[in-house]
């Protein structure tokens, strides 16, 4: 039905259920939106499989010459390619990530992603998800990390934001997008958190409200809430505020500020990359703000400063002040980022998403229920009711939430739960023998299968010391 809806040519007489996607659960959208990533996923592999088996006939007729048999081979490689096949080195991630991605044909990203991540040739092997969940947890980490250059993580709310000014070059922005998009499109969520405004601009919904930026920005909703709810009976605004027109920004320390101009209105003909608005320039350009250097009022006299913020102005300031810290001043390097994740999703499939949807898919569910995870976790060896389970347990559910989340990592490659609950997700508990044998002193996991190897201890304080000393010394992702 999802997949039918992306060619029917809706009309005034004539609609389809999808249209209306507020009908359905988030969980119903969400299978939608999988249901024509895996469609598209499984046309390209079929195509190229039907084409690969085509060469291999061609190439074993006896009245084909071998020169050309080796011509045909080479030329139809990629066309005939029915995986998208990565081989990532572990001490360089995202570049081999980068260079491998660069300019990729849109029929290959489409294609169903296979991993290879090791330390010097890479291993594939059978996944169930982990190795691909490990490479795409190394990489965004890299990517998002702020000695990077491209983002930044407020130190509150632990949100990641594009850099203004940033001096990375636009494709990076682009193939991270594409590392996010990939993602999603083979239904793997990630260790990122990032403010309900980059999932609005990405679904072209606009920024216009406090509540759009109160997540990211919660410091500065309630400023600028406090300007907007002022009553003038207790002082003038601009007595009691004292703020300029302007839009002020911490940039790789230096605190930049530059006044804000109205919007312009577009032409019919023009489209958001192309337009007439103040674009926000690269860091070296603005530095002059922040090093004491002359700016433009210095250079030239006759410039107005930027004027004060009163009370027949401070609605605009608000609305121009979230156009600028959303859009403006990132407009660069978010236009970059978008062509990226755009680049594996079927545009009509969005819009069966609203914000809060398409962040649970990207990002899954940090709440993780200790009960919940509990009723589904399948058992092998052991049985549910044996007192090493119930030890397990009752130490898991007392755990805060960054050991839940190692736990969760540690046995899945992911900190997340996958939207829709761990109902989605395998967890497997496995007896490994007991703590007295060779393999069996520490719990170890194969992430691939959802596993935790688990060894039976002589009592429970024994599986919480070496329960926790796993999760504490955990790096890569077990017996991947």
């Amino acid at each position: 039905m999802p997949v039918a809806w992306l060619s029917h040519n809706s009309t005034r007489q004539k609609s389809h259920l999808l249209d209306f996607p507020y009908m359905f659960s988030p969980s119903s959208l969400v299978s939608y939106f999988r249901a024509v990533n895996f469609a598209r996923m499984s046309r390209t592999f079929e195509e190229s499989t039907s084409l690969q088996e085509t060469v291999e006939v061609l190439a074993s007729r006896s009245d084909v010459t071998l020169h050309y048999k080796d011509v045909l081979t080479e030329r139809l490689r990629t066309a005939a390619s029915k995986y998208l096949v990565l081989d990532i080195k572990r001490e360089r991630v995202l570049r081999d990530a980068f260079d491998q991605l660069w300019r990729r044909e849109a029929r290959e990203l489409l294609r169903p992603l296979k991993v290879h991540l090791g330390e010097r040739s890479g291993e594939e092997g059978f996944d169930s998800g982990g190795v691909q969940q490990e490479f795409f947890r190394m990489a965004i980490a890299e990517a998002l990390n702020p000695d990077y250059g491209a983002f930044k993580v407020d130190e509150g709310t632990r949100m990641t934001w594009f850099v203004p000014g940033s001096m990375e070059p636009e494709w990076k922005f682009e193939l991270v997008g594409l590392l996010v998009s990939l993602a999603v499109y083979n239904g793997l969520t990630l260790p990122v958190t990032f403010p309900k405004a980059l999932y609005r601009k990405l679904l072209g919904r606009p920024i216009t409200e406090l509540h759009h930026i109160a997540d990211g920005w919660p410091q500065t909703a309630s400023g600028l809430t406090k300007l907007l709810e002022w009553d003038e009976k207790d002082g003038l605004v601009e007595d009691v505020f004292t703020l300029t027109y302007e839009f002020s920004v911490q940039v790789f320390g230096e605190h930049i500020t530059r006044e804000m101009k109205p919007a312009r209105r577009r032409s019919s003909t023009s489209t958001p990359s192309s337009s007439t608005e103040e674009e926000w320039p690269q860091f070296p350009d603005m530095a002059w703000q922040s090093a004491g250097k002359p700016g433009p009022q210095a250079e030239n006299p006759g410039l107005d400063v930027a004027p004060m913020v009163t009370n027949e102005n401070r609605n605009a300031y608000v609305s121009d002040y979230i156009r600028y810290l959303t859009d403006v001043s990132v407009r660069r390097q978010f236009d970059a980022f978008a062509r990226g994740f755009h680049a594996c999703l079927h545009p009509k499939s969005l819009l069966l998403l609203t914000p809060n949807i398409l962040q649970s898919v990207v990002e899954g569910v940090q709440d993780i229920d200790i009960g919940e995870l509990r009723q589904y976790t399948r058992y092998v060896g052991w049985d549910a009711n044996h007192p090493t389970i119930r030890d397990f347990w009752s130490i898991v559910k007392r755990y805060d939430d960054g050991m839940k989340r190692k736990l969760l990592e540690f046995v899945t490659a992911s900190d997340r739960v996958p939207v829709g609950g761990v109902k989605n997700m395998l967890f497997i508990l496995q007896k490994n023998g007991t703590e007295d044998e060779p393999n069996g002193r520490l719990p170890t996991s194969y992430t691939c299968y959802g596993t935790l190897l688990l060894p039976e201890y002589r009592d429970k304080d024994m599986l919480r010391e070496r329960l926790a000393m796993a999760l504490e010394n955990a790096q890569g992702f077990g017996f991947a």
